[in-house]
C-alpha cells in the first residue's frame, strides 16, 4: 500500500493540500498521514523566558490542525495517522519520510506563490531541499490556482 505523507501548517495552502491528499488517498486507496512539525527555530525573536510556552503553544496549534485535518479525512470515509515532530522543519518532514518509508509529500504553498517552473519560490525550493534529503517526489498544491506541481 502506498504511503502519503500531507504536511501541514494552517492557512488556505494547507487546506488545499489536505483536501488534495484525501482524495489522492481515497483514488489510490492509500495511507495518509497528516505531519505538524513544530520548529524551535522559528522562535527567533522571542524572549527567551517565553519560549517554552510559545513551543507549547505551536505544539496545541498544531495538534489542533492535525485534528482538523484527520475530521475531513474521517467525513471523506478515511482513516488517518497523525503526527507531531519536533526540530528543523526540513530535517524532522525527511527524517519523517524516511522512518515512515512515505511514497510522496504533499505540501501546499501560500497564497501568492506561483507554479513556476524555475524553482525560485521559497516552497519550491523547501520542497527540492526534501526531495534531495529523503529521495521521495514531492506534490506542491497551489490553492489558488489548484495547480499541481510534482518535484521529481
Amino acid at each position: 500500500m502506498r504511503k502519503l505523507v500531507c504536511a501541514t501548517r494552517g492557512g488556505e495552502g494547507s487546506r488545499a493540500a489536505q483536501l488534495a491528499a484525501i482524495a489522492q488517498a481515497q483514488a489510490e486507496n492509500a495511507a495518509l498521514t497528516f505531519l505538524y512539525v513544530v520548529d524551535p527555530h522559528s522562535l527567533a525573536g522571542v524572549d527567551e523566558s517565553l519560549e517554552t510556552a510559545v513551543s507549547a503553544e505551536l505544539r496545541w496549534m498544531g495538534q489542533t490542525l492535525l485534528q482538523i485535518a484527520q475530521n475531513r479525512a474521517r467525513a471523506a470515509g478515511l482513516d488517518t495517522e497523525i503526527c507531531i515532530r519536533h526540530g528543523r522543519t526540513t530535517d524532522q518532514i525527511s527524517q519523517f519520510l524516511q522512518d515512515t518509508q512515505a511514497d510522496l509529500l504533499i505540501l501546499g504553498t501560500p497564497r501568492g506563490t506561483t507554479a513556476n517552473v524555475f524553482g525560485d519560490d521559497a516552497i519550491e525550493q523547501f520542497a527540492a531541499a526534501i526531495r534531495q534529503q529523503a529521495k521521495i517526489p514531492v506534490k506542491l498544491i497551489h490553492p489558488d490556482t489548484v495547480t499541481k506541481l510534482t518535484i521529481q
